[in-house]
């Protein structure tokens, strides 16, 4: 995989609810900064169980993922992405049900397997109040 190339990978194995190609992204030891519940992940095995948990609550629903601004600098060996991306949760019959924006920064590494993803950080500004999200950027 190609670091250009996660952003495709992503958004599909979202919208087709397939856990195996989304976790299939992230190096074994990647940690993971996420905005919901434990906040924070560096095991293969707990973020495997987040992502199905994720996919399996959807029942009917699908999640369309878009990803704007994305910006990419790698090395040989090393690299790093940040985008805006937007959630939209879609009903059987095409509607939106929810929707919200955050932040993402993405870290990779390349192996002899290609690029994988070694530090993800997601991330939602919070209103000057502190208590809540703003979750349309």
């Amino acid at each position: 995989m190609e670091i250009k190339e996660f952003f495709t990978i992503y958004r599909d194995a979202v919208w087709n609810k397939d856990a195996k190609i989304m976790t299939d992204l992230y190096d074994k030891q990647a940690v993971i900064f996420d905005t919901w519940d434990q906040g924070y992940v560096s095991d293969s095995s707990a973020w495997n169980k987040i992502i199905e948990d994720w996919f399996n609550s959807l029942s009917d629903e699908n999640v369309k993922v878009d990803f704007e601004m994305i910006n990419i600098h790698q090395s040989e060996n090393v690299g790093f992405a940040s985008a805006v991306i937007q959630f939209q949760a879609i009903s059987s019959d095409g509607n939106v049900l929810r929707s919200m924006k955050n932040r993402l920064t993405v870290g990779f590494t390349k192996s002899e397997k290609g690029w994988k993803v070694s530090h993800q950080h997601m991330s939602a500004p919070v209103s000057s109040d502190g208590l809540t999200a703003i979750l349309n950027i």
